[in-house]
This record gives C-alpha cells, structure tokens and sequence, in this order.
C-alpha cells in the first residue's frame, strides 16, 4: 500500500510554483487558514476540493495523494474499495459513490466544465466531440459513450428501436410502460387507478404493447388481480435507460445546459 502524504505533495507543489500560502488560497477562493491546515497535516481537502487543487497545478488527484500518478489497475482496486468498503453491492450509497465518481471523470474531460457547481455533480452537463459523448446530470444520471461504440450501430439496430420506438410514439402507450415499470405484475386496476385512463384507452394501449412484444400479460396466482403485467425482460433495461435519458435531456434543456465542445460525426454503420 502506497503512504498517503498530500500535506507534503501540496507544498513541494506550491513551492515548484513559487507562490505562498495566501497566493494559492486565493487562486482556489478559499482562506489562507484552510492551505495552512493542510500543509500541517490537520485536515486534508474535501474531495470537491481536490480537482480544484489538481487542476490548479496541472497534475492528477492520484499525484496529490501519492506524489506520483497511478497505474489503470491500481485505479481500478482504489475505486472498487471505495465503494465497496463504504456500502454493500447494488444498495442506495454505491450507486450515489459511482456517480461521484463518474463525476470526477466527467469534470475531466470536460475541462472544467463543472466548476464552480456546489458539487461537482449537482446540474446536468453535455459533451459531444469527435471522440464521443458524455452525460452527466445530478438528478442520478451518468453516460459515457466512445465513438467506437457506434461503429457497432447497423439496420440490426434499426429492426430492435423500430418496433420498440413506434410502440412508444402514442402517449398512452409511453405512460402505460412506465406504469408498469414502476410496479412489478401490476394489474389491471392497479393500472387504471394510476394512470387514471378509461378502461378502453388502457385496453387499446395493452394491447398494443403485448402485440409488440413489449409488454408480457400473464394470469396472477391471486385470482382477485385476474392478469398482470411485466416488460419483457428484452425491453426493460432498455427502456429505464431510455426514460432516464430523455429525463435527463429534459432537465437539461429547462436548465439551460448546451453542449459545450461541439457536435461530432459518429460513424453508424448502414451497409450492414
């Protein structure tokens, strides 16, 4: 295990750079008292304070803590023990612990794109270059796409989305699929009474959904509920994925957030 000593790396970084104590708390907007404390050892840097620090001396978070960066797989035990250290797999704390780091990442890429946020993952932020997009928004959302993940994008692709998107395209049949993601084997009534449509307007939209494919109805083992229903199990991360993302979208635009380096071309494939 490598000896942490980020009091001794952030004066051999400040004293590189010839400036003092007061010098540095200015550039970070932070008091003097705050550098002191951390050049002794009495406190270390809050970790939205860090990349600030990092970005300051153009060096990685990884050579605050350790005076030197660390490998891919040396990140890669740093961030599983984090997580797993602190919370229990798939409970509420690993995902919120993931997408704090996936907001580090983010804030890398971008350039600073996060600055100055109140957390470094509190708004919703967008790239798209040549090289990709990324996504980003605190309401719990991360994305990171490569552009080679679109060179894998054929009329396979255009036969799964078609009949999935067209079955998505009337309102009713939207709500109906969030509905049910909402509440496993939800039934009939269930349905109507949260989604408050007319037995005939729900009707059509199951109807629609199953004939798709989309929606699986089955006879419940309580023969009160008559049949239930789930999203066939091809669809279901699917659809979260796209729900999510359109929120995020959504939230975005309310938010004022553009794209901030520019569009790209993506090469999806269609001679396939």
């Amino acid at each position: 295990m490598k000896d942490i000593n980020i009091a001794k790396n952030i004066i051999a970084l400040r004293k590189s750079k010839g400036i003092t104590q007061e010098q540095l708390s200015e550039a970070l907007n932070i008091s003097a008292q705050a550098v002191s404390k951390w050049e002794t050892g009495t406190c270390q840097p809050d970790t939205l304070t860090l990349p600030l620090i990092a970005e300051y001396f153009n060096v990685s978070i990884d050579y605050l803590y350790y005076g030197k960066d660390m490998t891919y797989g040396e990140l890669y035990e740093k961030v599983f023990q984090k997580v797993l250290n602190n919370h229990s797999q798939m409970d509420k704390g690993s995902y919120e612990d993931a997408l704090r780091i996936f907001g580090y990442a983010h804030h890398g890429i971008s350039h600073g794109n996060l600055r100055g946020r109140s957390f470094i993952y509190d708004g919703p932020a967008h790239i798209s270059n040549e090289n990709g997009i990324s996504l980003l928004s605190g309401k719990g959302y991360g994305a990171i796409l490569t552009r080679a993940f679109f060179e894998s994008i054929t009329p396979d692709t255009v036969d799964f989305g078609a009949n999935l998107l067209s079955a998505l395209a009337v309102k009713d049949d939207l709500l109906v699929c969030m509905a049910i993601i909402s509440m496993s084997d939800i039934s009939l009534g269930e349905l109507q009474e949260k989604l408050n449509l007319s037995k005939d307007d729900l009707r059509k939209a199951l109807d629609t959904l199953i004939e798709a494919k989309i929606v699986i109805e089955k006879e419940s083992k309580h023969k009160s509920l008559g049949f239930t229903y789930e999203i066939n199990s091809m669809y279901h991360s699917c659809l979260c994925i796209l729900i999510a993302t359109i929120e995020m979208l959504r939230y975005g635009l309310t938010d004022g957030v553009s794209c901030c380096m520019g569009f790209g071309d993506y090469p999806i494939q269609f001679n396939k």
